[in-house]
Formats: C-alpha cells, structure tokens, sequence
C-alpha cells in the first residue's frame, strides 16, 4: 500500500475477505446504513481501497438495482441477440476488494444476453490479497457463464493487463470494464447493436455513480461528453446548446464525443488490433485513454456514448495503489508526452507550454513506432479533430490570446496580481481570483486564460469569466465563473489601447479586486470586481499605458 502498516488496524483486513451481506442492503440501489460498529470499521478500512469496504461488503453480490433508462430506451427494439455479434468482457484488477470484484462479474452475467456474453476476462494484475487467488477461482468455477482468470508474473499496469485480456479474447468484441462497476438492465444490446452498424464505432455506456461511502446508485448526466484540459487531463463538459437542442426528437441517439474516459467501452475486436490496440509502451494508466481516443478519430473511426446503456461505477476520490519503480508523475508525463508527440502536430507545443517537466524529456522518449503507425493508417491532423469533431475546443486559435491576465494595481505581497481561478477551502465551486503571479518558468495553469476572438476569458476546465445580478438582495453585478455556453453574460471586449475589459451584457468594466464583505469564512480571498467604465488613461503622446484600477495586461506566453 506504500506505506508502513504494521500495528495499523487496516493490516489485519487485508487479507481478510469480510462478504457477509445483510438482507435488504442496498437492494433496489439504496444506500446502506450501518450501526454503530460498522462505522467504526469503515473508518477504519476505508484507505485499503479509498471506499467503504464495510458497506460493500453488507450488499449482495446480486443486488437488484433500478431501471434509470429513459421511457423510449425501454421500448427500443434492437436485433434479436442471435443477430447481434458475441463480447468477451475484460475485468483488470488489483487487489480489489472482493464483494466489488464479484459484484461487478454478478452484474455482467445477470444483466447481459447469454448468447452475446461469450466469456468474462479477470486479469490479475499481480495482487497480493490471499482471496484474490484460490478463493477467488472456486467461486468463479460456479458461476454459469465461462470465466477465464488470467495472472500477472510482475505488476504491468491496467495498459499492459488490458493487453493481456484482449489476447486471451474469443469474442467478436471486447468490452473493458473496470473492476468495481454494476451493470443496469439493458446495458449490454445498445453497445452491440451500434457496433454491428458500424464496426468503427468505438461506444460507451453512461456512467452511473456508486457512492463510495454508502453504495448508493445515482444515474450519471446524460448530457455530456468527454475532453480534456491543456494537461491532455481527461474532462467531462456539457454539450453545445445546439448538439442539446438536436437531441429533442430522439433522445436515444448516439453522443458523439472527442474523448472517452476509458474505463467503460466496446470495440470490435478486429477492429482494435487494426488501429493498434493501446501503445503498449505506456506505463500503468493515465493518458492511455487521450491517446486511444484521438487515434480512433483521427484515423477513421469514431467515439459514442450511448444514452441507452447504463453502467455504475464506484468514483474512488484518490487511488489506492501505488505506481511501481517510478514517481507517478513521471509515468503520466512520459504516457503524455507519447500522445503529444505522436497526435498533436504543432499544438503540443501548447501541451508543453503547460508541462515543462514532459518538455524536457522529449529526447529521451521514441515514439517512431507510433509515427509509423500514424502514416500507415492515413490518419487524420489534429487541426482536423479540433476542427471537425471538437469544433467548442478552448486550445488557442489564430486571433485568440493565450496567457496571463496582470492587474499591476493589485500589489499583493509587493507582486503583480494574477487573475486565476480557484477553489476556496470547505468548497467545491471555482470561482475567480486574483493571487500573486507565479513565476513564468512554472506556467501555473490556474493562471493561464484563453481570450478568444468571440470574446470569452475561458479557463482550461472549461469555464468562462461572467458576471450575473443577484436575484435577491443588492443588484450589483458580481463575478462568477461558469460552464461555457454562449450565453450573453460571458463575453468581453479588450480595449488594447486602455488595457480594459469591457462585459457586454452589464456595459462595465472589470475592475481592481476587493475582499467580499460577506465573507463569513474569513478566506480573504481577492474577486475582481465590475463597475462603471473610467475614460482610462491613453498617454497619446507617449502611447504607454496610464495604470488605472480598470488596467488589466494580457500577457502572451502562446500565439497560434
């Protein structure tokens, strides 16, 4: 676990395997109420794999769960099963509790067609816990449809394991899902039925959420799809108001998305050997999913989420597993650097600019491989994937700045302020603020601001820099950062002259940050403000910028 537990309650659970469901637990997808002591014990075991073991353990393995599809996914008629192609469904794991393990091999058999279901996968990814070995095989030696349990000698990671499975599979498509997950009814006719369409589409369940304290199944939000941030970080953004409205006649159609997260889809078999499987010089995880997703769009395939399949998954707030014989930061930037170099052209020198770390280790990495792959598939530009499947991107565009936003009058600690945007203590929203410019060599991202030319102030989450009037109370127009959307409220004009921005919907301007007075929590936290815009101070003789409370500099570390 990676670090020392000796005299620690968790080292006598670890081996333990505690499955002793009560009846009625978390039937139905409620959550599970423990007494007193089971509390205590959850407390107790829940770093042995960052959920409530205990609750868990307390469920059935065979729990029923509700139907959260829509009315018209219900009465959706698909192919007869004997029509539809088979799947071999890979499971990774390591050291998984066992109740989630089995859990989520009970769901795949209990909720899916036994003429498609070829085979389930279990791929071991060199576990340690004693009921993950002979305990785990008598029971799957029961069960009623084939299970095949495959071992890792040394841990490979989920990238190699995946692997691993896929090599061992029989069945026309390989479905991968991860080793706590709860399959709904109907999951499974959706994914194969659309694959049987078209064998390019690369399709994925919506994910559903398993609370991690108290088991309890919450449907996922359909309206959203994947992409991710200026780190290659994997991000879930709502859809385009008009990809919304598109949807109102058939909400059961196919989701295009950029990305996928990567832990839950179906795939042609054949077809994932012919685009190259994963990069299998990829360490453990991370990135994996970036890098798969733009080679399945830019050479000729595509990635659906399908509002018709629903899946849960247990969203563990940390990992509890350690990266072996490197720092995790060094297998992440090493997995994306592979991605940057291989699929990104000339923008991963945009990635680069938010990760100096991979930057300087693009020498020692050989990508040819994948270069090569890349030419004798024909694929596609990444400008062609920003432009043609992620088409509300946030990279920078020619005509768009990219950099920090410096309000040289905000002197913090004797420093410029930088607009960047946080996360105030004891809070989960982010919001604007102004902070102490970092130095340029860090490139800190919460920093950094894209000013397109339409006029939004995005970050790389995906929010914009707006202003809205309380509908209670005073009507003063207040900050606030929000998902883009084209709405009114998000978009600004620069005067490149005065240094100024200027909100269109308010006709203010922004201005020098103030502390909140109605800060009950004491975070002294600095906002930017709006007000009546000033002349602002144009020294027409000498063209330098008078510095007012309204001056805000863009500076450029990036132009397209």
């Amino acid at each position: 676990m990676g670090r020392d537990i000796q005299n620690n309650p968790e080292k006598q659970q670890l081996n333990a395997n505690n499955y002793a469901p009560i009846i009625g637990a978390g039937e139905g997808g409620r959550p599970v109420r423990l007494n007193e002591a089971d509390e205590r014990l959850s407390d107790e075991t829940f770093g042995i794999n960052q959920f409530n073991l205990v609750a868990s353990d307390r469920i059935a393995l065979n729990r029923t769960l509700p139907d959260i599809r829509k009315h018209q996914c219900r009465t959706k008629n698909y192919l007869p099963s004997s029509e539809l192609p088979t799947t071999s469904v890979i499971i990774v794991y390591h050291n998984e509790a066992f109740s989630t393990l089995m859990r989520t091999v009970m769901s795949v058999i209990l909720r899916s067609p036994k003429e498609n279901l070829k085979e389930v996968i279990l791929v071991d990814d060199f576990s340690t816990r004693t009921f993950l070995k002979d305990e785990l095989d008598k029971f799957v030696a029961q069960l009623s449809v084939r299970v095949k349990v495959i071992r890792a000698d040394e841990r490979v990671g989920l990238i190699r394991a995946r692997l691993m499975g896929a090599k061992e599979a029989e069945g026309d498509v390989l479905t991968f899902l991860d080793s706590h997950c709860e399959c709904t009814k109907g999951w499974l006719e959706p994914l194969l039925a659309r694959i049987q369409e078209n064998r390019k589409a690369v399709v994925c369940p919506v994910i559903d959420v398993i609370n991690e304290r108290t088991f309890a199944y919450q449907k996922g939000i359909e309206l959203f799809r994947g992409g991710f941030n200026w780190n290659l970080q994997f991000r879930w953004y709502a859809l385009p108001p008009e990809m919304v409205k598109s949807r109102s006649e058939d909400p059961t159609k196919p989701i295009v998305s950029p990305t996928m997260a990567g832990g839950l889809f179906s795939i042609d078999r054949k077809y994932f050997e012919e685009i190259g499987t994963y990069d299998h010089e990829m360490d453990i995880w991370g990135g994996e999913n970036i890098e798969i997703s733009l080679r399945i769009w830019q050479c000729g395939g595509r990635i659906e989420i399908l509002p018709c399949s629903h899946v849960g998954h247990v969203f563990r707030r940390t990992s509890p597993h350690d990266f072996p014989g490197r720092k995790s930061g060094i297998i992440l930037n090493t997995n994306l650097l592979r991605v940057a170099e291989v699929w990104m052209d000339e923008w991963k020198f945009h990635f680069y600019k938010t990760a100096p770390q991979a930057y300087k280790m693009r020498e020692t990495i050989d990508v040819s491989d994948r270069v090569e792959l890349r030419k004798r598939l024909h694929c596609k530009s990444f400008k062609w994937f920003l432009d043609n499947v992620w088409k509300d991107h946030f990279l920078p565009q020619p005509g768009s700045a990219f950099g920090r936003v410096i309000h040289s009058k905000s002197q913090i600690g004797g420093l410029n302020g930088c607009l960047h945007w946080t996360v105030p203590l004891g809070e989960s929203m982010k919001i604007a603020a102004m902070h102490n410019c970092s130095a340029v060599e860090s490139f800190d991202r919460t920093e950094l601001w894209l000013f397109t030319e339409e006029g939004q102030m995005k970050t790389d989450e995906h929010l914009c820099l707006s202003a809205y009037q309380p509908v209670q109370g005073p009507r003063n127009w207040k900050m606030q950062l929000k998902e883009c959307g084209q709405y009114e409220s998000e978009y600004w004009d620069y005067n490149f002259d005065r240094k100024s921005f200027y909100h269109r919907k308010s006709g203010l301007c922004l201005d020098q940050p103030s502390e909140d007075p109605n800060d009950h929590h004491a975070r002294h936290i600095l906002q930017p403000t709006l007000s009546r815009c000033t002349r602002g101070g144009l020294d027409q003789q000498s063209q330098n910028v008078e510095k007012t409370a309204q001056t805000f500099l863009i500076s450029n570390l990036l132009i397209i």
